[in-house]
């Protein structure tokens, strides 16, 4: 009975250990974050460059897909150049 108290009270005291360790991390991760990162997902999208997003147009001579404003496909043996 002695045994399973001492147990029993270990393993809470460990758990209690792991839950502070825990913490201690986030808040630490938390102070050492940039600016951006710590106003929400929101505003870290909005400060990044838009990507330019372009259709994919098949190209007439081989049938590859490439971007509407290329010039050719770029495949060897395609007879639009690239």
């Amino acid at each position: 009975m002695e045994v399973t108290v001492v147990v029993l009270a270990l393993l809470l005291l460990l758990a209690l250990v792991v839950l502070a360790v825990w913490y201690a991390v986030r808040w630490f991760n938390r102070q050492t974050a940039p600016r951006a990162v710590r106003r929400g997902p929101g505003a870290a999208r909005s400060a990044r460059p838009q990507s330019a997003v372009e259709d994919l147009v098949a190209c007439r001579a081989c049938g590859a897909y490439v971007a509407a404003s290329a010039r050719g496909c770029g495949k060897a043996g395609c007879s639009r150049p690239a």
